[in-house]
């Protein structure tokens, strides 16, 4: 079995974690900065190198992220994807996480945490980066 992990572009990965950190509470796990060789090899010209990703790491709600900056190009923003962090049964856990996120300003709510009609909870926001969150419980059935 293989285990999927969300992988995040961003210009500024170290300046998206940090967001994650304070907004999300999420942990980070790790991040390296690009290497020269690397930096050559793209054909970047950049000079402070701990200032750049090649890769990071943060947990959200236990979950694992993988992030990095853009390296080719601008990332671009989709509404094709959307990530749901599902909290199984705790409706408390999902209404609170929830509540906190749509508390600041930095994101912004498109769905309010409310009874869905295929069952559980859920909300739904979008962050700085134009990511949409699906918050729930209940929503996606654990066998």
């Amino acid at each position: 079995m293989a285990d999927i992990y969300p992988y995040l572009v961003f210009e500024n990965a170290k300046e998206a974690m940090a967001y994650y950190a304070e907004q999300f509470d999420a942990d980070i796990v790790a991040r390296r900065p690009l290497t020269k060789a690397q930096v050559d090899s793209y054909g970047l010209e950049l000079t402070d190198l701990d200032e750049t990703t090649a890769y990071g790491e943060f947990t959200i709600a236990g979950q694992t992220f993988i992030c990095s900056d853009a390296m080719m190009a601008m990332p671009q923003t989709s509404s094709l994807v959307s990530i749901l962090l599902d909290f199984a049964d705790d409706n408390v856990a999902a209404a609170d996480f929830f509540d906190h996120l749509a508390a600041s300003d930095d994101q912004r709510v498109t769905l309010p945490f409310s009874p869905q009609p295929a069952g559980g909870q859920a909300g739904q926001i979008v962050d700085r980066y134009g990511i949409t969150w699906l918050i729930s419980a209940g929503f996606v059935k654990h066998e």
